[in-house]
């Protein structure tokens, strides 16, 4: 069975590493966190399994359509957290201003505990007769005049203190190509890098949620993209990347990789031609553990592909989009695991139910064991109203196999998610157990994110690179763990958790699990508690 066929059936027992590590030579982990990704860190496995874990949604909306410049909203938003407090982009769509232009603009709402959103009155431009609005790039603040599209924020360590917010997009008047904004406090923006990503096929564009960020780990800005590659009937978008030295040029679409593409076990219609595509990424480091890339593409499901009545005449690009997730080591080699929704479509009626677009970005939640994630929802699919000389039949069309809504709902909604808790390795109710690689390590500690719930039970022993259990780490010597539902569980062997002594020395852990789900490790030192 190949690695790949592992990873799709969520068994471990054979997992191999996508990169051979010498087993003489101990992976330095330091004193860093460790998740569960793939099998970097099992060596020998028996009744484990990769698991991914689906968010809580929360079901409260946090920013809804209540302004004259948020008659509907885009598909496009971004969160931070930084500074104390929670910070939320958004784009909105606003029917003719004053001067008769209608106008996609950004908006932005902060708040203190990422829950209760505040739109603050900025008083930056004058639109719909009032400065008090929470516009911060559009109506011709920012010097945007017309629609901006795509809205991507991040924090930029080398930029000088007044432009360490970045804002990618793409707005009509500058152009189809891809440009960033620059801002101090991500409120007052500016234009300061213009056409960074082109293409040279019109068989490109970049309407989408294109992502850039600061990679530590290679020292690069790395781009994820959208990339039109178009088989032969096929809907085509994939998800590709690019990186620089510096933010003023990146490869052109077309010399950027493609990282996520569909291959033959994505669905197909009964001619065999691909009815989804990927329309958005979300891709992002993950702040708090080495090497953890996530991705969070929105996955758009083509009615027209699918569907006979819309074979007939000139059928409308619509369709529903739910969100995905797949993980990666480096950024380049994803493994999306079973495909299942990570994010599902709401029940029939609820505002959620045809449409989801996740938000870009994950923040601390309010403790230290939970993280927020934000998704755009909507009771519309995409396209559904599109303006053409098909509208009203494409309208009558969808109302008629109920993929359109008499009343439209736009809002953006709040999701739960464990600390570090995308991915855990599970065993079940009859056990099991994992063998790490050698590794190498600092600290006096070692604390688990792990589950036990109320029967499971969890055990770690400590071996040497020849795997033989080290005297006072054994697995007789380890306190078991259960009734245990714990970001940090220190583990402790003859009740003293103390592994200071074998700090940079070659080791390995031995897991034994019983009905339970491990999430990540980390050795610590114990001052930073």
């Amino acid at each position: 069975m190949s690695v790949k066929d592992v990873l799709r059936f969520l068994s471990i027992t054979v997992l191999t590493l996508p990169t051979i590590v010498q087993a003489d030579i101990p992976l330095n982990i330091s004193d860093q966190r460790q998740v569960f990704i793939d099998g970097r860190f099992v060596r020998e496995s028996h009744g484990a399994e990769l698991l991914v874990h689906k968010p809580r949604k929360t079901g409260q909306i946090v920013i809804a359509c209540e302004k004259p410049w948020e008659q509907r909203m885009g598909q496009y938003h971004s969160v931070l957290y930084e500074g104390g407090t929670y910070h939320i982009w958004y784009t909105v769509y606003g029917g003719a201003d004053s001067n008769a232009v209608p106008v996609r603009s950004i908006a932005y709402a902060r708040s203190s505990d990422g829950i209760r959103w505040e739109k603050p009155d900025l008083g930056l431009v004058e639109i719909y007769g009032t400065r008090k609005n929470n516009i911060v790039l559009g109506h011709g603040f920012g010097g945007i005049k017309g629609a901006t599209h795509g809205c991507m924020v991040f924090l930029d360590p080398h930029a000088p203190a007044d432009q360490r917010f970045r804002l990618v997009s793409n707005p009509q008047e500058l152009g189809k190509y891809l440009h960033i904004f620059s801002s101090g406090d991500g409120i007052h923006w500016k234009l300061t890098h213009r056409n960074v990503l082109k293409f040279r096929s019109e068989k490109h564009h970049l309407d989408s949620q294109n992502v850039i960020f600061w990679d530590q780990r290679i020292n690069r800005y790395v781009a994820y993209v959208r990339r039109n590659l178009r088989p032969l009937g096929s809907p085509g978008r994939s998800v590709a990347r690019g990186k620089s030295k510096n933010l003023s040029r990146f490869p052109d679409v077309e010399d950027c990789s493609v990282v996520l593409g569909f291959d033959a076990d994505d669905p197909v219609n009964k001619a065999k031609i691909q009815v989804a595509d990927f329309y958005t990424n979300g891709t992002f480091k993950y702040p708090w553990a080495q090497d953890a890339y996530y991705m969070f593409p929105s996955e758009y499901f083509h009615y027209m592909m699918f569907l006979k009545d819309f074979r007939k005449g000139q059928p409308v690009n619509a369709g529903s989009l739910d969100g995905r997730f797949a993980a990666s080591r480096d950024g380049i080699d994803w493994k999306r695991y079973d495909r299942r929704a990570f994010v599902e479509l709401g029940m029939k009626h609820e505002w959620d139910s045809r449409s989801i677009y996740m938000a870009y970005g994950v923040v601390p939640g309010d403790n230290e064991n939970e993280m927020f994630m934000y998704y755009y929802g909507s009771n519309t699919l995409h396209g559904w109203d599109r303006e053409d000389q098909h509208r009203e039949r494409n309208k009558r069309l969808l109302r008629r196999i109920g993929g359109a809504p008499e009343t439209e709902i736009h809002a953006i909604g709040r999701l739960i998610v464990r600390r570090d808790g995308f991915v855990s390795i599970r065993a079940g109710y009859t056990g099991g157990e994992f063998l790490t690689p050698v590794l190498s390590f600092k600290g006096d500690e070692l604390a688990l994110n792990v589950d036990t719930s109320a029967v499971g039970l969890l055990q770690v022993e400590i071996l040497d690179e020849d795997k033989k259990p080290i005297t006072g780490y054994t697995l007789k010597d380890c306190d078991q763990i259960y009734t245990a539902n714990e970001i940090n569980r220190v583990v402790e062997w003859n009740s003293k958790s103390t592994v200071a002594k074998l700090a940079g020395k070659p080791i390995r852990l031995r897991f034994v699990i019983r009905d339970a789900d491990l999430y990540a490790f980390q050795f610590r030192h114990r001052a930073k508690r």
